[in-house]
């Protein structure tokens, strides 16, 4: 996702500066996670790019952080975003740790 929120709007900017329309270049501040989502920080861009950051970022939340399938947020200390397969690969091995501390 964070590589294609950066095409766009890469190629957004690209198209206005060929128009001969202003927008400033997106200078990227930090990218992470929080609650189970992304968070992308940027100066520069447009309303355009506003939308499509918001876009990607609430995304996020319905998208596996592992394979990209249709995922669901889930919360076992830390919020992370899986589809079903990757959270009980997770919750498997939170339980082969546990066995293993005992």
């Amino acid at each position: 996702l964070i590589e294609q929120l950066s095409a766009v709007i890469q190629n957004h900017i690209d198209q206005k500066h060929k128009r001969g329309e202003e927008c400033e270049q997106v200078i990227v501040e930090q990218v992470k996670e929080k609650f189970g989502t992304l968070r992308f920080y940027y100066n520069g861009g447009d309303d355009y790019c506003r939308g499509v950051s918001s876009l990607a970022e609430s995304m996020t939340a319905v998208t596996c952080e592992e394979c990209g399938k249709p995922g669901k947020q889930r919360d076992g200390g830390w919020v992370v975003t899986l589809c079903d397969e990757h959270h009980h690969e997770r919750e498997l091995k939170k339980l082969l740790r546990e066995g293993m501390e005992q």
